[in-house]
């Protein structure tokens, strides 16, 4: 048996060729076959979701209500007030009406009262409720001497007169406190707070309204001496 050595040759070139002196061409690679291109979706019958939104009719849009016209004020409502300090004292303008008042501690018999009086000029015709009592409402409370708990009290309408004010004319309105109020006078060393009001007032008996946050008295008794003074109301201070 014989061994054949292969040229350096043909070893050189062993990884290039399949063999050495006239062998067989190699095959040239084959191409993986290119798969068909993929069918386009048939067209859709339903529009996209854009242009289906867009297709749809766009909301009617539904009208502001008109604004509603001004109500009525209610006959509770409170009028608009003006607190003027002068150096003859307090004054009031209220719808065209001028108040100018005084307010002074009166002894009795029965201890110290109160009389309050009101000037009051108006600029055009007006009126005033004016009941049993007069056009002057009246609540409060004293605190006693030696009492901690104040006393309250409150007025109660009875009637239903009138009190013209003519344009250009001052009518006076007074009227006393405790008067028949179900409560004392004043003893030494008492504190009356005094809410002053008006049981209505307007251009007509239709347009009347009660002026509820009026006046305020302050009213001590030291040493059996009384002395008042009046204010503007104190949750009207600063209006």
């Amino acid at each position: 048996m014989s061994v054949h050595v292969l040229p350096k040759a043909c070893l050189a070139l062993l990884f290039a060729v399949a063999g050495c002196g006239g062998g067989a061409e190699s095959a040239p690679p084959v191409s993986a076959p290119t798969p068909p291109p993929a069918a386009a979706p048939a067209p859709s019958a339903e529009p996209p979701p854009a242009a289906a939104a867009s297709a749809q009719p766009a909301p009617a849009e539904t009208p502001s209500p008109a604004p509603a016209e001004d109500a009525e004020p209610s006959r509770d409502a409170q009028r608009s007030i003006k607190y003027i300090q002068t150096p003859e004292g307090l004054r009031v303008e209220i719808l065209g009406v001028k108040f100018v008042p005084k307010v002074e501690a009166v002894r009795t018999q029965a201890g110290f009262g109160v009389k309050v009086v009101l000037s009051a000029t108006a600029s055009e015709a007006r009126t005033l409720l004016a009941p049993k009592a007069g056009p002057i409402a009246f609540a409060g409370s004293i605190t006693r001497a030696g009492k901690s708990e104040p006393e309250t009290f409150g007025d109660e309408r009875e009637g239903e007169g009138e009190q013209p004010l003519g344009a250009g004319t001052t009518v006076k309105l007074a009227r006393e406190w405790p008067g028949k109020l179900k409560v004392h006078a004043l003893g030494n060393g008492d504190v009356l707070e005094l809410d002053i009001a008006l049981w209505g007032l307007g251009t007509s008996a239709s347009d009347r309204r009660a002026v509820k946050q009026f006046l305020h008295a302050k009213v001590k008794v030291d040493k059996w001496k009384g002395s008042a003074r009046v204010e503007v109301p104190p949750n009207m201070k600063g209006k």
